[in-house]
């Protein structure tokens, strides 16, 4: 991928681009692209900024973005705080790259900004699948199916989402969009790839109970059409929430 190039896309390709490209600019002007910055999200770990001004940093794009900043620990040392952070926004910015590569929808992603910790993207029109669901349940058994066939790829690419609900996928025209790799990770192993899925069931469960075996058992469907070790996954659920439950009678006692 390149690193130390700003290079423009189509929407459905992606590049990771940092270090001396994006230029700070005059104040005057970094003040006129950051007025088009509305925050539409701000968590613990990152702010969620929607630019529709289609400028960053002095670089014009043909689409509104997405900005996510991620925040500074003033607990930690300065130096080793700034390493971390970037650290971390360059490895969600390789897992939206390589989750396109591994055949899913993700944003497009069109550069990392190293100044301020951030990853400049694609801004994605559409429905969270979370109110798709709840608007139509029973005509959503086929979008499950692909949903699960998606997770599937991710990992049989060796991709681990890491928040893994209802809320972090966007159907747009027609085409379900993967966002918020935030907490994702590279691994084959089976254990981070089982809780993954064990997390979209819990998802399921708390904002979908109704459909919740229905949903689930699709999934389960459309992951096994992608993912070659998913009898292995599967079997492994079952040990996660074996776990949970000895948890949850160790805390009553």
């Amino acid at each position: 991928m390149p690193e130390n190039s700003i290079q423009n896309h189509p929407p459905r390709s992606s590049t990771v681009s940092r270090g001396r490209s994006i230029a700070k600019g005059s104040t005057a002007r970094t003040r006129s692209w950051r007025s088009s910055m509305r925050l539409i999200n701000q968590g613990a770990e990152a702010k969620l900024y929607h630019m529709t001004g289609h400028e960053y940093c002095g670089v014009s794009l043909p689409y509104d973005l997405v900005v996510k900043e991620r925040v500074l620990k003033r607990y930690r040392i300065p130096p080793l705080d700034s390493r971390i952070v970037l650290s971390r926004t360059i490895h969600e910015a390789r897992l939206l790259h390589e989750a396109k590569r591994a055949g899913v929808h993700t944003p497009t992603l069109f550069f990392i900004d190293t100044t301020r910790h951030a990853i400049v993207m694609e801004h994605i029109e559409g429905t969270r699948v979370k109110e798709h669901l709840l608007d139509a349940p029973r005509a959503s058994l086929d979008l499950v199916v692909r949903i699960g066939a998606d997770v599937g790829r991710l990992h049989s690419h060796g991709i681990v989402h890491g928040d893994l609900t209802t809320s972090n996928l966007i159907l747009r025209d027609g085409d379900v969009v993967f966002i918020d790799f935030g907490l994702g990770e590279f691994s084959p192993e089976i254990e981070p790839q089982a809780v993954d899925l064990h997390l979209f069931k819990q998802a399921l469960t708390s904002t979908h109970y109704e459909m919740t075996n229905l949903y689930w058992e699709r999934f389960l469907e459309g992951y096994g059409t992608t993912m070659p070790a998913s009898d292995d996954v599967i079997e492994r659920i079952a040990d996660i929430e074996q776990r949970g439950r000895y948890v949850e009678r160790g805390e009553q006692q």
